[in-house]
C-alpha cells in the first residue's frame, strides 16, 4: 500500500454476514489501539529526543553541526550558544538570496530513527498514515478544519504563539521532514518547518497535517505545558549584486515585443531616459556607449556629424554605457571673434538709450539715431576688410545699408518721398552694384583682337561703359563705341536699337555678326531676350542674381525707374515659370536647397525691405541668408538693433528675444559675458530680461576674498547699470556651490537678502563661532541684521536662532566689561542691569534648534557660559537665594550630564550650607518620640 501496511489502500464493502460484521468490527478496534501505539510511541520518541539533546554540550554540538547533524531544540544550551558560529557552520556553502532553491541532503534525525524502529516504516509515510486517521473525506466539517490548520500555520510565521509552536512541533512531525527543502529559510533555522513551508510542493501535505493536528487536540483536549516561543534574528549573509557592464539592445530585450504597450509599465522606456540639458559654454551631457565613441575617435573629418553623436546603441553593440561630454560651438570656427565684434558692440553701447523701468532694478537699452548708428558700423566694417570672408560680407551689408539709409550730403533737408530722393537713392544704389561687382582684375587685364568684344561685356556688367567704349576705339569700333555710349539714354534711342535687332532677325544677317556684339546691341536695345540665327539669346544666363538686378537696374528699366521698379522687375525674371534668372541665393557655398520656404540672400531681404516696408525680418535675420553658421548671430543681432532705430519694428517680441538670447550665448561661450549682458539688456519683457540677466551673473561672475570686483564686473555696473545687489547675490550663490559659506553669507548680506544670510549663518558659521571664541566676527555678521533705526529686520525665526545667538554675544561682552570695573557700586550695578537679560537667554536657550551635533555642542558651550554667568551672579549678590537660582538655572539649561551632575554638586552643597547656617529648631518646633 501507499502506506507500507498493506496491500491495498482501498475501503473494504461493510459485510452483508453478521459474523463478517462482528469480524469487521474487531479489526477496527485493533486498527484503533493500533493508532494509539503509534501516537504514544512517537511522543515517547519526542521526548527522548528533547532528553538527548539537553545533555549535548554546546561545542560539542556546534561540531556536530559542522559534520551534519543539525538538532531542532529550543533548550538552555542552544539559545545561549554562538548563534553566528552555528549559522556559519550548518550552511556549508555560500547562501545566497539570489541563489535557486538546492535540494538539502536527507539528514535523519534521532526522532526519526526511534519511530522507524517501532513502527517498522518510513518516517514520511507515517506521517502521511497519521494525517489520514484524523481526516474524514466526507465529513462537513473537514473544509473549515483545514482552513482553520492553514490560518494557524500562516499566524505561526508571522506571529508565533507559545501554544501553537508547542503543538505544531510536537504532534504534526513536520520538523522532522528532511526531504521537503524550503526555499526561504537556510538549512540551519531552528524553527519548525511546518509553520514556514510555503512552496506549492509541501502545500498539500502540510495542511492535513496541520488539519490532523488541530482534530488530534480537539477530541483528546490535552492541554500541554505553555513554553515562550524561542525568537531570534536570523541575518542571512550579504550577496553583493554582481551587475553586468553591459546594457541589452532594444531588439535582444524582452520588452521588445511589448514596446507598443509600453503605457501599461513606463519603466520600460523611463528606465532609459536621460534628460539632456546645456551646461555653461553650450555642452551637453548626454548617454552613449563604448563602441560609440570609438567611432567618434577614429573620425578623422573636420567637424562630427549629428548623427555620429547621437547615435543610439545598436542591436548587436553590447558595450558599457558612458556619458559623454558634448560642446557645440560655430560650425566654421571662430578666428578673431574677439576683434571682429567688440568694435561693433562698443558703437552699439554708445549710440544707445538705457532707460529705468518702474517697478524693476534692472535697466532697458533701446538703440538711439538709425542714420548715425548705419554710419558708425559701416566704418568700422571698413576698418576690417579683407580680414576673411565674413569681413568682406559685413563691408557689403553695411555698405548696402549705408546706400539705402545712411546720411549723405546731397540728401541733407530733402523729403524721403521726394523724386530727388528716390534718384539719390537709385544712384547710390547703383555706385554699390558697381563696387561690388567690379573684380580686383577686371580693370588691369591684358585682351586681345579676339577676346576684347568679351571684355567688354565684362566692362558693361559692371556699368564700366566709358571704359568699354575707349577699348572699342582702341581696336578701331568707333560705331560700337557709338552705340555703347548712348547706353540708358532714353527710350527713343532703345526703340530704334529695337528695330535694327528686327530687321537683322527677318534678313538672317544677323548670323554673320559676333554674338557678343549682339549682346552689346541688346543691351542697348533693352531686350533681356531675343530669337537670332545662333538661337534664344538670354542675357541675365550664368548671371549671379546682383549682375542680373544690375542690369535691370541700369539696361532694362527707364532711367527714371526708381529701385522698386528694378528689383520687380527682377522678381518677375526669376520667379516667372520660364525663369530666365537666378534666384537670389546666398553668396556662401552649400546654401540649402531643401527647406520649405527658399533661403535668399541677406542683401536681396535688405533690398526688399527699403521697397516694402512689411517685409518679414523673420526671414531677414535668419542666420542661414549670409552664413552657413547657423549658430553665427553677429550680424543678424546687430542688424536687429540698427533697423529697430530706423523705425521697423515689427518683428515679433519672441524672435526678438530668441536672437538676444543666442547671440548673448555666443558672446558668453568666447569669455565675452559682460558683453552678453549687454546684449539680454535689450529683451523688452521686464521678467524675461531680468531673469536672463541673473542668470548669466551666477554663471560667470568669480568669488575672491581679496578682489571685491574685477574689469568685467566693473563693467556692468558702472557702464550697463546693473544693480550692485545682484552681482553681490551672484556671487553668493557662486560661493555657496563652492561651499565657501563665509562669503556667501558676506555677499547675501551685502545684497539684502537676509533670510538666506540668516539661514547660512545659523546652519554653518554660528556654531563654528562660538565654539572657537570667534565672537566679534560672528557679533558683526549679525549686527548687520538690525537697521539704522535700531530695530531687527523681521527674519524668519530670528527670536529663537540668530537673536539667542546676538544676546550671548551682548552678555558676553558685557561681564568682560565687567571685570575690568574696580569700584564696587559699578560692579553691582552692571550685575543688576545684567539679571534680566541673563534669564530671558537662560529661558530661550533650549528653544534654539539643533539639527546637527555641532549645534548641540554649541549650545551645550552657551550653557555652560550662562551657567558659570549664574554662579557669578549669586556670588555677587548675597542676598539672592542661591540654591533656588541655581536650581532654576539647572533645569533651564539645556547642560550636558556631566557638567549637570557637577553643577548638581555644587548646589547640593549650596544647599547643605545653607541649611547648616540656619538656626537650629526650637525645642518648642522639634516633635517629640511621643508624637511621632
Amino acid at each position: 500500500s501507499k502506506y507500507g501496511l498493506g496491500d491495498s489502500d482501498e475501503e473494504d464493502e461493510l459485510p452483508t454476514d453478521p459474523k463478517k460484521a462482528k469480524i469487521s468490527t474487531l479489526e477496527a478496534q485493533q486498527r484503533a489501539n493500533a493508532e494509539k501505539m503509534t501516537l504514544n510511541s512517537l511522543r515517547q520518541a519526542q521526548k527522548i529526543s528533547e532528553d538527548a539533546a539537553r545533555n549535548l554540550d554546546p561545542k560539542a554540538l556546534v561540531a556536530g553541526v559542522a559534520s551534519g547533524f543539525r538538532p531542532m531544540d529550543d533548550t538552555a544550551e542552544f539559545l545561549l550558544m554562538d548563534k553566528t558560529q552555528f549559522f556559519q557552520a550548518g550552511g556549508n556553502s555560500d547562501f545566497s538570496m539570489f541563489d535557486p532553491p538546492r535540494q538539502r541532503p536527507t539528514i535523519t534525525s534521532p526522532t526519526a530513527v526511534l519511530a522507524q524502529e517501532m513502527v517498522g516504516n518510513e518516517a514520511h509515510k507515517m506521517q502521511l498514515m497519521k494525517s489520514s486517521f484524523f481526516v474524514e473525506d466526507n465529513a462537513p466539517e473537514d473544509e473549515p478544519m483545514e482552513t482553520t490548520g492553514r490560518l494557524l500555520r500562516h499566524r505561526k510565521f508571522f506571529n508565533v504563539e507559545p501554544l501553537v509552536w508547542k503543538d505544531g512541533a510536537s504532534e504534526s512531525s513536520s520538523q522532522y521532514d528532511f526531504e521537503h527543502p524550503s526555499p526561504a529559510l537556510p538549512i540551519s533555522s531552528s524553527v519548525s518547518e511546518a509553520s514556514l513551508m510555503c512552496d506549492a510542493h509541501y502545500e498539500e501535505t502540510s495542511s492535513m497535517a496541520t488539519g490532523s493536528i488541530v482534530a488530534a487536540v480537539k477530541e483528546t483536549k490535552f492541554e500541554m505545558p505553555v513554553t515562550k516561543a524561542f525568537k531570534f534574528v536570523c541575518k542571512p549573509k550579504v550577496a553583493p549584486i554582481k551587475l553586468r557592464a553591459t546594457t541589452v539592445p532594444l531588439p535582444r530585450s524582452i520588452a521588445y515585443e511589448m514596446r507598443d504597450n509600453w503605457i501599461a509599465d513606463l519603466g520600460f522606456y523611463k528606465g532609459r531616459s536621460f534628460k539632456l540639458s546645456f551646461g555653461p559654454q553650450n555642452s551637453l551631457v548626454l548617454p552613449s556607449t563604448y563602441n560609440n565613441m570609438q567611432n567618434l575617435k577614429e573620425f578623422t573629418g573636420p567637424s562630427l556629424p549629428v548623427s555620429m553623436v547621437f547615435a543610439p546603441r545598436s542591436a548587436t553593440d553590447l558595450s558599457p554605457s558612458v556619458m559623454q561630454l558634448v560642446e557645440f560651438n560655430m560650425v566654421k570656427g571662430n578666428e578673431g571673434f574677439r576683434e571682429s565684434i567688440i568694435p561693433h558692440l562698443e558703437v552699439q553701447l554708445n549710440d544707445c538709450l538705457s532707460v529705468n523701468v518702474e517697478g524693476s532694478e534692472c535697466p532697458c537699452i533701446h538703440p538711439d539715431s538709425g542714420t548715425k548708428l548705419v554710419s558708425k558700423h559701416f566704418s568700422e566694417s571698413l576698418k576690417q576688410r579683407n580680414a576673411g570672408l565674413k569681413e568682406d560680407y559685413s563691408v557689403s551689408v553695411w555698405s548696402l545699408l549705408f546706400a539705402l539709409w545712411g546720411d549723405h550730403d546731397e540728401l541733407v533737408d530733402l523729403e524721403k518721398n521726394s523724386h530727388y530722393m528716390v534718384m539719390c537713392r537709385r544712384n547710390l544704389l547703383s555706385e554699390w552694384l558697381e563696387n561690388t561687382l567690379l573684380g580686383k582684375d577686371l580693370l588691369s587685364k591684358k585682351v586681345s583682337t579676339h577676346s576684347y568684344l568679351e571684355h567688354m561685356l565684362d566692362l558693361l556688367s559692371c556699368h564700366r561703359v566709358n571704359e568699354a567704349c575707349e577699348l572699342a576705339f582702341s581696336y578701331d569700333d568707333a560705331n560700337l563705341a557709338l552705340v555703347l555710349s548712348q547706353l540708358s539714354s532714353g527710350a527713343v534711342f532703345r526703340l530704334l536699337m529695337e528695330e535694327q535687332l528686327f530687321a537683322w532677325q527677318q534678313s538672317k544677317s544677323d548670323k554673320y555678326i559676333d554674338l557678343e556684339r549682339l549682346k552689346m546691341y541688346m543691351l542697348a536695345a533693352g531686350a533681356p531676350m531675343m530669337q537670332s540665327s545662333h538661337g534664344a539669346i538670354n542675357l541675365l544666363e550664368n548671371k549671379n542674381w546682383l549682375t542680373a538686378l544690375a542690369l535691370q537696374l541700369w539696361y532694362f528699366t527707364a532711367p527714371t525707374s526708381s529701385i522698386t521698379d528694378a528689383l520687380n522687375a527682377y522678381n518677375d525674371a526669376f520667379q516667372a515659370e520660364e525663369c530666365y534668372a537666378e534666384p537670389p541665393k546666398p553668396s556662401y557655398r552649400d546654401a540649402p536647397t531643401d527647406t520649405k520656404k527658399p533661403v535668399y540672400d541677406l542683401r536681396y531681404h535688405l533690398l526688399q525691405l527699403h521697397s516694402k516696408r512689411m517685409h518679414s525680418l523673420e526671414e531677414t535675420l535668419n542666420p542661414i541668408t549670409h552664413t552657413a553658421d547657423a549658430m553665427d548671430f553677429r550680424l543678424s543681432w546687430l542688424l536687429l538693433q540698427t533697423l529697430r532705430a530706423l523705425g521697423y519694428r515689427h518683428c515679433s517680441p519672441l524672435t526678438e528675444a530668441r536672437l538676444s538670447v543666442d547671440f548673448a550665448s555666443q558672446l558668453e561661450n568666447e569669455g565675452l559675458w559682460q558683453w552678453g549682458i549687454f546684449v539680454l539688456l535689450h529683451i523688452k519683457q521686464q521678467t524675461q530680461r531680468e531673469r536672463a540677466v541673473q542668470q548669466m551673473l551666477q554663471r560667470n561672475v568669480s568669488v575672491s576674498a581679496k578682489v571685491a570686483l574685477y574689469a568685467e564686473e566693473r563693467f556692468i555696473v558702472e557702464e550697463l547699470g546693473i544693480p550692485m545687489s545682484w552681482v553681490d547675490y551672484a556671487k553668493a550663490v557662486k560661493a555657496g556651490a563652492s561651499g565657501k559659506h563665509h562669503l556667501q553669507a558676506k555677499y547675501l548680506l551685502k545684497a539684502k537678502h537676509f533670510a538666506t544670510a540668516h539661514d547660512v549663518i545659523f546652519q554653518h558659521i554660528a556654531p563654528d563661532a562660538i565654539i572657537n571664541g570667534k565672537m566679534k566676527y560672528l557679533h558683526s555678521l549679525l549686527i548687520q541684521f538690525e537697521d539704522t533705526e535700531g530695530s531687527s529686520i523681521r527674519v524668519p525665526n530670528w527670536a529663537n536662532q540668530g537673536q539667542i545667538f546676538l544676546d550671548f554675544i551682548d552678555i558676553s561682552a558685557k561681564f568682560k566689561q565687567i571685570r575690568s570695573v574696580t569700584n564696587i557700586a559699578d560692579i553691582n550695578a552692571r550685575w543688576e542691569n545684567l539679571k534680566p537679560q541673563l534669564s530671558e537667554l537662560c529661558s530661550r536657550i533650549s528653544l534654539l534648534p539643533c539639527p546637527t551635533s555641532k549645534h548641540r555642542l554649541c549650545q551645550s558651550e552657551i550653557s555652560q557660559s550662562l551657567s558659570c554667568l549664574v554662579h557669578g551672579m549669586c556670588i555677587v549678590c548675597p542676598e539672592m537665594e542661591s540654591s533656588t537660582v541655581l536650581k532654576v538655572a539647572l533645569e533651564r539649561l539645556p547642560l550636558p550630564q556631566e557638567f549637570a551632575s557637577k553643577e548638581l554638586r555644587i548646589w547640593l552643597e549650596e544647599l547643605l550650607d545653607k541649611i547648616q547656617n540656619e538656626p537650629p529648631f526650637s525645642e518648642r518646633q522639634q516633635p517629640t518620640m511621643m508624637e511621632i
